[in-house]
């Protein structure tokens, strides 16, 4: 039939050479639309095709229930076609809709075909400049915000399940999880899904504590116990008696302090700074982002305090694991803090916050994790509040991978002159150099592996960023392009000499 995609060969769904049926339904999720109250809704893909267009098939909402078809007028009316081919294989198929899979164009008549490990990440899928549908195996929007922590993904249902077993526990709960990511949200959730939640929470960075008060502050002290003690004054334990009290960063403990840390958690008894002995009952919730069973090897950390926070410990997924949440987490904070005008978009030719723009996010890496994608919204309010289009240099992300693109520069072409001159015209931005040189980023990053003149962010040494810094101030990017290096590889660097 005319306008309709064809798929290569037979149109008979192939066997699963297993003979099982599938156990995972492979669904897609609309991440993208003009409409932005509409991002969320989900459509099941049936064995066999499935055709999407403007008018059809109907998508469904949190409840379940349909809610209609993409609907956007200047989504095209003919068809794309998703097969499903045995066990969570998917061929993508156009008649000639702008179309782009994971970034890579598909062109008019032409067959894309998923294979399961692309959709055990997920699979973005470009419809125009309008549409973006995230292709998974794994999404499921009942109690989406439960227990305070928003999202769908798989992961995110595991972690809830991980916060309901923790929340009866009395002893002590290590949470693990990178920067940024909600180790103090899944505290709070613990603390109030638990017996404790009508007593008190209290929480504290050990990080921020100097050394020399750091008892002090954690166990109280008496009047005159110390210059300027002029009273008495009640710790952090002793003001979560009967609830939780959260230790973040708990590997910055210092290491006097870990042992009577340790004697609290065992015996329920703390002892202020110049008084007398007392029993709290407390529960403890210590969160890191570092490795502390390295540290205790290590000999930074006491490995008696680790083994006995570690009784129960909860891992907080990455965003990058998180999928469609994503553009989830984006489309809410930006209905709270958009006007409606400009929260839908479904009349305008040319919306301010373009599809393929969506699909580069939900790739991203996210080292900032949930924190830094809070940041990105921000500079999208304040963009579509300007008035013009979003685009992937505004939001500061050097870490996305820019979409495929045909590589113009073949490695044998750009020697280490053009090479270097590249990466000084865009202040070490990869991504942009990349761009520039029309080739990929992998392949960017082997170029600059193999020259001789060139060198990562990893092998600066303290005193020679210290240096620039005393010269340049806080800047990262100058310094960065002084050094010649990524900002992005710099701040990690820096990051790891506690810089």
């Amino acid at each position: 039939m005319a306008n309709r995609p064809q798929f290569l060969g037979s149109t008979l769904e192939p066997r699963d050479p297993s003979g099982e049926a599938s156990t995972r339904a492979p669904m897609l999720v609309l991440a993208h639309h003009p409409m932005l109250a509409r991002i969320g809704e989900t459509l099941a893909l049936d064995r066999g095709v499935t055709e999407i267009s403007r008018l059809a098939p109907a998508l469904c909402g949190d409840d379940g229930r349909a809610t209609g078809p993409l609907d956007d007028p200047f989504v095209s009316r003919t068809p794309i076609a998703v097969r499903r081919l045995g066990r969570e294989v998917i061929e993508i198929a156009s008649s000639g809709v702008e179309l782009a899979v994971a970034g890579v164009a598909v062109p008019a008549g032409g067959v894309h075909r998923v294979t399961v490990g692309e959709l055990a990440r997920g699979v973005p899928i470009v419809l125009g400049n309008r549409v973006v549908l995230w292709l998974t195996t794994a999404h499921d929007r009942r109690g989406a915000a439960d227990l305070g922590m928003f999202g769908c993904s798989a992961p995110v249902h595991a972690l809830r399940a991980a916060v309901r077993a923790a929340a009866s526990s009395r002893g002590p709960i290590l949470v693990r999880g990178e920067t940024g990511s909600g180790k103090e949200l899944v505290a709070r959730a613990i603390h109030a899904a638990g017996p404790r939640a009508g007593g008190p929470y209290v929480g504290i960075n050990v990080a921020a504590i100097p050394a020399a008060v750091a008892a002090a502050e954690l166990f109280g002290h008496a009047r005159g116990a110390f210059t300027g003690a002029t009273e008495t004054r009640t710790g952090y334990f002793e003001r979560a008696h009967a609830g939780v009290l959260f230790l973040d960063e708990i590997g910055d403990l210092p290491e006097p302090v870990q042992a009577v840390v340790l004697r609290a958690l065992e015996s329920g008894e703390i002892q202020p700074v110049g008084g007398s002995p007392r029993t709290v009952d407390v529960v403890v919730i210590a969160a890191t982002d570092a490795d502390l069973a390295a540290a205790v090897t290590a000999g930074r950390f006491r490995g008696p305090l680790y083994y006995r926070l570690a009784s129960t410990v909860i891992d907080v997924p990455p965003l990058r694991d998180r999928g469609a949440d994503v553009a989830l987490l984006l489309a809410r904070w930006l209905c709270d803090a958009l006007p409606a005008e400009l929260a839908d978009r479904t009349t305008d030719p040319s919306p301010w916050l373009p599809a393929p723009l969506i699909a580069q996010l939900l790739r991203a890496p996210w080292p900032g994790n949930v924190r830094q994608l809070r940041n990105v919204a921000q500079r999208l309010v304040q963009i579509a509040r300007a008035g013009h289009t979003a685009t992937l240099d505004e939001l500061g992300l050097d870490d996305v991978e820019p979409d495929a693109a045909p590589e113009t520069a073949p490695a044998t072409l750009v020697d280490d002159d053009r090479l270097v001159a590249a990466l000084r015209a865009h202040r070490f931005h990869l991504s942009h150099t990349a761009a520039a040189l029309g080739i990929s980023r992998t392949h960017l990053d082997a170029l600059i592996a193999r020259s001789g003149r060139l060198r990562k962010a990893k092998q600066l040494e303290r005193d020679e960023i210290m240096a620039c810094a005393a010269e340049l101030g806080n800047d990262v990017d100058a310094i960065a392009a002084r050094l010649e290096v990524s900002p992005r590889g710099l701040r990690l660097r820096m990051k790891q000499l506690g810089l």
